[in-house]
């Protein structure tokens, strides 16, 4: 049987693990056509999510259009991709779409030849780069007329939108403000990951999205649901597993759904001949991976000063300390609190370390401090 937890990719379907009140929430704030805000860290399952509640409106009717922020380096790549897929999620025909297409101003059609030979129409802006905010908004109000002129409900999703102030956001944000305000036919969901930038956004009375719309944020997953999802699949395996055993797995993933998925893969592989999983095999899984990902983790560790690797080691002896505190530095013989500052704000940039709403700084990637404590060992 193939094996049934995925991860690191988009999750569809019967392998997409529980999120039924979430989806159920998003899918009725669609139905009104609502703007949310959708904030979730790294690695909870956010863009997986995304795309399941894209299949449940699809079977509802609705029109949906994704947009990935981090894939477009520019204002002027965002606003052709944004009127393309828009206008194709309204638009199947390409004929009708090329023609759609050369009715704008700033945006002027494209057609390129498939691998199948069919054409391909999609849109560019023109090549001055002070057209690109207005053939963003051009884009924007040319989605608002399609869709109701298709008489159809349309859901456009930005992701990885807390990436926005790195596009001139504060001029970009208040003029996408002034059109979306405007719109009856088209639901918005902007989905980001860096918590503090969007709660920023959105909560800050002088920035444009202020209470443009509702703010969800996505934790971890009810584990009482979870534990459901995880031990059906390996009853199915057929493997023989104590339920209880799910509870060690979760404290070992720490309610990440990434690194919950990634530890039931592992551990599914593990006992794929014995079918039979065992307390031993659990207790060992973060340092299977952690191995996995040695060359990753090397990369990193050679690119780190030593300043900074000292702290990486505290850190991963003292996971959830404050590092500021007198306490984790007289623990350690490290400091000042300048030096240590220093290195978290650069560990943090290369996505190493991030900041927890209670203070403590965490691994992004939890196996990385299985890693630390392995390599420590081989050095000793």
């Amino acid at each position: 049987m193939e094996n049934p937890f995925k991860y690191g990719g988009i999750v569809r379907g019967p392998h997409f693990a529980d999120r039924k009140e979430e989806l159920a929430e998003l899918v009725q704030e669609m139905n009104n056509l609502s703007r949310v805000f959708l904030i979730s860290p790294r690695r909870f399952g956010k863009t997986c999510l995304l795309f399941n509640l894209m299949d449940q409106l699809h079977d509802s009717g609705f029109d949906t259009a994704y947009l990935d922020l981090n894939a477009y380096p520019d204002v002027r790549s965002f606003a052709a991709a944004f009127t393309h897929l828009t206008s194709k999620a309204l638009e199947s025909n390409t004929e009708k779409l090329l023609k759609i297409f050369a009715g704008l101003q700033r945006l002027r059609p494209k057609v390129s030849v498939g691998q199948d030979g069919s054409l391909i129409g999609t849109v560019e802006v023109a090549s001055e780069y002070r057209e690109a905010l207005p053939a963003l908004l051009e884009g924007m109000e040319h989605a608002e007329k399609l869709a109701w002129k298709k008489g159809k409900k349309l859901v456009v999703i930005i992701d990885e939108f807390s990436d926005l102030p790195k596009h001139n956001g504060h001029i970009l944000e208040k003029a996408m403000r002034s059109e979306i305000q405007k719109h009856e036919h088209i639901g918005y969901i902007f989905s980001g990951s860096e918590q503090s930038v969007m709660l920023s956004m959105i909560r800050d009375r002088k920035r444009a999205f202020y209470k443009l719309g509702r703010i969800m944020e996505i934790g971890p997953i009810d584990r009482d649901s979870y534990a459901v999802f995880i031990y059906n699949w390996f009853q199915k395996g057929p493997y023989k597993m104590e339920r209880n055993s799910l509870e060690k797995i979760f404290e070992l993933g720490m309610d990440v759904p990434y690194n919950v998925q990634r530890l039931c893969h592992t551990l599914w592989e593990l006992a794929r001949e014995t079918h039979e999983v065992t307390s031993f095999m659990i207790k060992d899984l973060p340092f299977i991976i952690a191995k996995q990902d040695s060359p990753h983790y090397e990369l990193i560790w050679q690119s780190a000063s030593q300043r900074q690797k000292i702290l990486i080691i505290a850190l991963s002896k003292d996971p959830g300390a404050k590092p500021f505190s007198r306490e984790f530095q007289l623990t350690h013989g490290i400091g000042p609190s300048s030096s240590i500052k220093a290195s978290l704000d650069s560990l943090m940039k290369k996505g190493i370390f991030y900041k927890t709403k209670g203070g403590s700084y965490q691994f992004s990637d939890i196996f990385m401090r299985y890693w630390i404590s392995y390599l420590r060992i081989i050095e000793k």
